[in-house]
């Protein structure tokens, strides 16, 4: 159908003459072009091209095939190793972001590892450490090494909750050394507590058994170590007074503890989920300042998220 409206246009356009002697514009038909040479115009075309198609068929069966005009047939491209499955591999990663999260019991510990006396006044179920955390991992040795370096900032909570009625203050009968003391002026006591915040700077290095280079996606093991600033220390006791009425009184002191410390950290996981046990390797409290050497330690479940 091109071929034949290509043909009747070139016709039409020898059609056309104007005669500018008259002033008027005449369209002649040329005596060559009639119906039947364009028909016939079409026609020849159309066998040649078909021609041309067979014999192009016949010539290639390939481009490896020794009939094809090797003037007529490029192989530049074909001579070209280009390999862009490349570009779509996932690449490992050398270092990821870290957001953890960890509760567990906390207690008092002596220094071969038993249960310090203070314990006995202790409630160990409503004593719990809580630390949130940011930091960095980064791959040692490569970027696919299950060697991993964990550093960062958190925020800690250690609460220890007292029982009988007693709370932590200074004691003057002991020179002024932290101890354990009955609560005055409460009728009953609801709750004794004392909270020692802290902020804690780990370095960890760990052991990620996760597949293909990737971060926390399989067994992994860590030990290192936990630096620990103290920021707030405070004891907060409520309950009723003589009258029957609520009552209830916060202190903020340091009860002689350390404002900086510590502690020998071990962790397991798997995955997102991690158990973590952490204890302090210097004494909770200065020297001579508590009625024994005591060592804050805690195992907490927790989760780390890449």
């Amino acid at each position: 159908m091109k071929t034949f409206f290509l043909f009747s246009t070139l016709a039409l356009s020898t059609l056309i003459a104007a005669q500018e002697s008259s002033g008027e514009a005449q369209f002649v038909l040329p005596q060559q072009a009639t119906f039947t040479d364009t028909v016939y115009a079409e026609t020849e075309a159309t066998e040649e091209v078909l021609s041309w198609n067979d014999d192009f068929s016949a010539a290639y069966s390939g481009p490896d095939s020794a009939q094809y005009p090797t003037e007529q047939y490029d192989t530049t491209f074909e001579e070209l190793d280009f390999d862009v499955s490349g570009f779509f591999d996932e690449t490992p990663k050398t270092k990821v972001g870290v957001f953890g999260f960890h509760l567990g019991p906390n207690s008092l510990v002596l220094s071969d590892r038993s249960m310090a006396s203070a314990m006995d006044n202790i409630n160990a179920s409503l004593s719990w450490e809580t630390r949130f955390f940011f930091g960095q991992k980064r791959r040692v040795g490569g970027a696919k090494s299950p060697v991993q370096f964990e550093t960062g900032l958190g925020i800690g909570t250690s609460v220890l909750s007292f029982k009988n009625g007693l709370t932590i203050d200074k004691d003057p009968m002991m020179f002024g050394a932290a101890n354990l003391v009955p609560i005055s002026g409460l009728s009953n006591v609801r709750r004794s507590k004392w909270n020692i915040n802290t902020f804690d700077v780990p370095a960890i290095l760990h052991l990620d058994f996760s597949p293909k280079g990737s971060f926390d996606k399989g067994l992994n093991v860590g030990l290192g170590f936990m630096g620990r600033i103290r920021y707030l220390s405070r004891a907060t006791y409520y309950g009723a007074d003589m009258d029957g009425d609520f009552y209830t009184e916060s202190r903020t002191n340091s009860f002689h503890t350390r404002l900086l410390s510590y502690a020998l950290v071990g962790q397991l996981g798997y995955k997102k989920l991690k158990i973590t046990g952490k204890l302090e390797q210097l004494p909770f409290f200065k020297d001579n300042y508590f009625q024994e050497q005591v060592y804050l330690g805690s195992i907490t479940v927790g989760f780390s998220l890449n």
